[in-house]
C-alpha cells in the first residue's frame, strides 16, 4: 500500500488513466473513457462475477437499481445517475431471487462504505457480504434532493425533467444537457439542492471501495482509476491484459482529485459547524 498525504484519498496501490478499447462503449461515454463499463464487461465475460449491480437512469434524474448479467444489459445502464437509488434492498432481493454467487457493485462513496463494512466485517448470517466480489465507487460531490432540484430547474430555467439527457460536472459549473441545449449552472447555486446527508459527507473518492473511478477535466476522454487493494489491482491489470482497456500512469492527476476531496471536506466542516 502507498500512503498519501492528508489521507483524503485513502490508501491505494495504483493510479491510472484508463480508456475502453471497445468502440461501442466509447460512443456512449463522452466525459470519461468508459473504463468502468469495460472493466465490468471483462468481469462478466471471464466469469469473475455472475452479476453487476448498478443504477440506471430512467427519466430525468430518476434512477433505479438494476442487475446486469451480460454485456447488453450492462451497456443499457452505462452513464451517471445523479439521484440516490435504494441499492441495499434491491441487491438483497436480486441475490436471493437469482441466486447470484459473486457480484460487482458500482456505487457512491456512502454506499461503498456500507457494502465494504458488510463484506469485510459481517455481523449477521443473513448478510450477503460474502457474495460481493468487487466494489467500484464513483467520485461524488453529492446527490440532489430529487423533487426540490427538479422543481428548481423547471421554475428557474424552464427545464423539464423528461427533457434532461445528461448531467456533467465541470470545474465551476454543472452542465445540464436537455433537448439540443446545454445549461451551465454555477456549482454554488446547484449545490444548494443537495441531499442533507451529502452536505456533511467527507468522502469524495469512496475510501471503502476496491476501485475508485471518475474523471478530471484536465484529461477528457479518460477514466481515473484508483486501485485500493489486490483484488482491485488484479481486475484492472487483467482487463488491460485481455485488451478491454488501455492504461496510462495517472499519478499526475492526483492533485485534481485531491482538490475536489478537499472541497468536499471543507463543505462538510462548514455545514457541520452550523448544524451542531
Amino acid at each position: 500500500m502507498m500512503p498519501i498525504g492528508e489521507n483524503l484519498l485513502g490508501q491505494f496501490r495504483g493510479v491510472y488513466l484508463a480508456r475502453a478499447k471497445d468502440e461501442e462503449i466509447l460512443k456512449r461515454k463522452v466525459a470519461s473513457g468508459g473504463a468502468v463499463t469495460a472493466l465490468l464487461c471483462y468481469a462478466l465475460d471471464k466469469g469473475l462475477v455472475d452479476g453487476v449491480v448498478t443504477s440506471k437512469r430512467v427519466k430525468g434524474f430518476e434512477g433505479k437499481a438494476v442487475v446486469a448479467r451480460n454485456r447488453e444489459e450492462l451497456l443499457e445502464a452505462a452513464g451517471n445517475s445523479w439521484s440516490i437509488v435504494p441499492f441495499a434492498a434491491r441487491i438483497k432481493a436480486k441475490i436471493e431471487e437469482e441466486d447470484l454467487r459473486a457480484v460487482a457493485i458500482v456505487c457512491l462513496p456512502c454506499q461503498a462504505q456500507f457494502f465494504g463494512q458488510m463484506r469485510d466485517f459481517p455481523i449477521l448470517e443473513t448478510d450477503f457480504g460474502n457474495r460481493i466480489k468487487y466494489i467500484i465507487s464513483l467520485f461524488c460531490m453529492g446527490t440532489f434532493a430529487f423533487e426540490a432540484f427538479l422543481n428548481y430547474l423547471r421554475v428557474r430555467y424552464g427545464v423539464r425533467a423528461e427533457d434532461i439527457k445528461d448531467i456533467r460536472l465541470g470545474r465551476e459549473f454543472l452542465e445540464v444537457h436537455h433537448d439540443d441545449t446545454v445549461l451551465a449552472i454555477p456549482l454554488k447555486e446547484a449545490y444548494s439542492y443537495l441531499q442533507t446527508g451529502c452536505l456533511v459527507c467527507t468522502d469524495y473518492a469512496g475510501l471503502w471501495s476496491d476501485i475508485s473511478a471518475g474523471f478530471v477535466e484536465s484529461e477528457p476522454g479518460w477514466t481515473v482509476l484508483i486501485t485500493r487493494n489486490v483484488r482491485g489491482e488484479e481486475l484492472v491489470k487483467g482487463a488491460e491484459k485481455e485488451d478491454y482497456i488501455e492504461l496510462r500512469d495517472g499519478v499526475h492527476v492526483l492533485g485534481d482529485v485531491l482538490k475536489r476531496a478537499r472541497e468536499k471536506v471543507a463543505r462538510a466542516q462548514r455545514n457541520m459547524a452550523q448544524l451542531f
